[in-house]
């Protein structure tokens, strides 16, 4: 198995999110098994045979939020790897600048001296790191730094146990990215790299143990607010979900525009006519749904049957 991986993703500027929030729930188009092709997740590449590791699943075994989560595990075909590399990358439909942007999560590992877990936001293309944070095997939580080209994992004042869920946060600025576990910030610095993040991967290093990640949110703004949960007042809501014939839109905000996307970011044809929309000759499959309101973005899922 190779150490470094490559992904080339389908992605397109043009799609505007306010918010996206992912917890693997059948609701929202996923399904317990292989994270491989739901959605916009696929598993570590192995530039071989088979072409992704197989093991890093959707399960019902201990969530946050709803019934699911990710559970990423060791792959005994593999050894331990040099860099947390195993698991499950989210190829991003829109980009994020590395100075506005805000990714949290649930985490719960399940050992100590086992794996290195990590969070990673990157530029797939070239690998480059825009953010990395490991739980790392010790219990020290650490953060990726780059010092004059050098780069290095440096411990912040934070550690973790094993079987509790971990908040986490880490919010892009124009000054600095911050860094939260629970609602406390625990570091701040600079952008490894300053460059748009394509890619979102929850990982490990293949040595012992097993994490549950959930309750993902991704917003295209640098939220301060610790107890922010939502970008906006407004709120928006689709449905029949799943969908056969029309989907309904409805908005506390007046509706200027819709954008429908299938799962790889292609804008496919949709015409919104009295707070609907005709899904009737779209393929069967999960959708993007982008609502310009007045002043707002939102970004809703929905399937089509």
């Amino acid at each position: 198995m190779k150490k470094i991986y490559s992904i080339a993703a389908c992605l397109f500027s043009i799609v505007s999110f306010a918010q996206q929030i992912v917890s693997f729930e059948n609701s929202d188009g996923f399904y317990a098994g292989d994270i491989q092709g739901q959605g916009t997740w696929i598993s570590t590449p192995t530039g071989d045979e088979p072409p992704n590791v197989l093991h890093q699943v959707i399960c019902t075994d201990n969530a946050t939020h709803g019934s699911n989560s990710l559970k990423i595990v060791k792959e005994n075909t593999y050894g331990t790897q040099s860099i947390p590399i195993i698991g499950a990358f989210d190829n991003l439909p829109v980009l994020l600048s590395h100075n506005n942007f805000t990714v949290s999560f649930d985490m719960n590992m399940s050992q100590l001296q086992g794996s290195i877990f990590s969070f990673q936001a990157l530029r797939s293309a070239d690998e480059k790191y825009v953010v990395r944070l490991d739980f790392d095997n010790s219990g020290v939580v650490k953060v990726l730094k780059n010092f004059s080209g050098i780069s290095s994992m440096e411990s912040t004042s934070s550690s973790w146990s094993p079987n509790s869920w971990y908040r986490m946060k880490i919010v892009g600025t124009a000054a600095d990215i911050k860094y939260y576990l629970n609602e406390t910030l625990i570091y701040s610095g600079t952008a490894a790299e300053e460059l748009n993040i394509d890619q979102l991967r929850f990982v490990h290093d293949n040595t012992e143990g097993v994490a549950y990640i959930d309750n993902i949110k991704i917003y295209n703004q640098a939220m301060l607010s610790v107890s922010n949960s939502t970008v906006n007042n407004n709120t928006v809501r689709v449905y029949p979900n799943p969908a056969t014939d029309f989907i309904k839109i409805s908005s506390s905000g007046k509706i200027k525009s819709i954008e429908v996307y299938d799962s790889v970011g292609k804008k496919v044809e949709a015409t919104l006519k009295n707070d609907r929309v005709d899904v009737t000759s779209l393929n069967a499959g999960l959708y993007w749904v982008n609502i310009k309101t007045d002043g707002e973005n939102f970004s809703e899922k929905f399937i089509k049957k």
